[in-house]
């Protein structure tokens, strides 16, 4: 952003309150934090209302102000209405159905004023077919009320297209797309913190050192998400088991927490990996670009997506990249296939030969660094800011 736009908005009493649920796991929660980094450093007073049992599980930026909503439906609406009567925000950006559902019922009881934006992190259709009673009855509600927000934001090409068509297609309400905010000045100095895992820990970061590049016989592959069924773990984990056969001494790191754990280290054992020797799986990790600036391959395995931000950090950390063509998001992310192996989702073998060519394939992180710089927070908060203050 121009400078002097900079100076403009820095001296402005102009309240944003950021409404994402929870920012525990997940990239939602990166994505809200980062933005509001980047709004308070413009001078923006920023409100992070929580609704969710998980709550703060993540560093919140200095100066942006947390409101607790509460762990009960009731007790969140009563609260979300309370606050925007008494702080009067000029704009609210939702995430999640549930929380887009909750802020809209406090705007309309508050009577508030601020610019409504909900925000869309995940193909609709992909979810939908595998969601419980209650998450479809909020994803019909939410289809009801599309047009009632005054902005509506999908974090990808392709989020957008699969909602406008359940929205009505051509007669569905303007969907903008802004891009995952997945570069901040914290997060990105993320990547040069020391990192505690063994199996990394005497690399340097690139750019700062070299990195053991395709003659290395021992490479270390990195996945990170929930636990869960939507990433697929069990493909991944079998693709290794096969890529092994070549590379014996090829070494993977998953980092996550989730329901799945159990049902993960029993297929390990299945598939003769070694937990701590072949695979570790040391949960949620402090600083997870510490682990991606150090390793030599980052592999998605996700059956669907809406934008994913474990692989523009991956793109942001120079690594070399593995993904399934999921819906959606990794082909716009990795430009087709020219910034990292494709691959169709739940097919363990595709995914083992995309990850041996990946590994004999020389890196270029300063391309994929390069490549991650249309993901800035900066960039993000531009295009928010415009909806939320379209008068400027």
């Amino acid at each position: 952003m121009p400078q002097d736009r900079d100076a403009r908005l820095r001296p402005s009493k102009r309240r944003i309150c950021l409404c994402p649920g929870s920012i525990g796991g997940g990239g939602i929660g990166v994505v809200m934090l980062n933005l509001a980094e980047e709004l308070v450093a413009r001078g923006i007073a920023v409100d992070l209302l929580i609704a969710a049992p998980d709550g703060v599980a993540r560093d919140v930026p200095e100066g942006v102000r947390v409101v607790d909503l509460g762990r009960r439906a009731r007790h969140g609406l009563g609260r979300a209405v309370s606050y925007l009567r008494r702080e009067q925000p000029d704009a609210i950006i939702s995430a999640r159905n549930y929380v887009n559902l909750l802020m809209l019922a406090a705007h309309r009881i508050a009577r508030s004023r601020a610019r409504l934006i909900w925000s869309f992190h995940t193909h609709r259709s992909a979810e939908i077919s595998r969601a419980s009673r209650m998450q479809r009855l909020m994803d019909r509600l939410v289809l009801r009320f599309i047009a009632a927000p005054d902005a509506r934001v999908a974090v990808s090409e392709g989020v957008a297209a699969d909602l406008r068509g359940a929205a009505g297609g051509a007669q569905a309400p303007q969907i903008d797309v802004i891009l995952n905010p997945a570069w901040s000045p914290a997060r990105a100095a993320q990547a040069l913190q020391p990192c505690p895992h063994p199996w990394l820990a005497d690399r340097a970061p690139w750019p700062a050192g070299a990195q053991p590049w395709p003659a290395d016989p021992a490479p270390v592959l990195v996945a990170m998400g929930r636990l869960a069924v939507q990433k697929d773990f069990p493909t991944l984990l079998r693709a290794f088991a096969n890529l092994r056969q070549t590379r014996p001494g090829a070494r993977l790191i998953l980092l996550g927490e989730g329901p799945a754990r159990e049902a993960l280290t029993r297929l390990c054992g299945d598939l003769g990996l070694r937990l701590d020797v072949d695979v570790a799986l040391p949960g949620h990790v402090a600083a997870p670009l510490a682990f991606l600036s150090r390793a030599d391959l980052f592999v998605l395995s996700s059956l669907w997506e809406g934008l994913p931000m474990v692989l523009v950090e991956a793109l942001g950390a120079g690594l070399r990249i593995v993904s399934t063509d999921c819906p959606s998001g990794p082909d716009e992310i990795l430009a087709g296939g020219r910034l990292g192996h494709l691959v169709l989702p739940g097919d363990p073998a595709a995914l083992a030969r995309a990850m041996a060519q990946a590994l004999d394939m020389p890196a270029d992180p300063p391309r994929q660094i390069a490549e991650a710089a249309r993901f800035s927070a900066h960039l993000a908060a531009d295009r928010y800011l415009r909806l939320a203050f379209p008068q400027d």
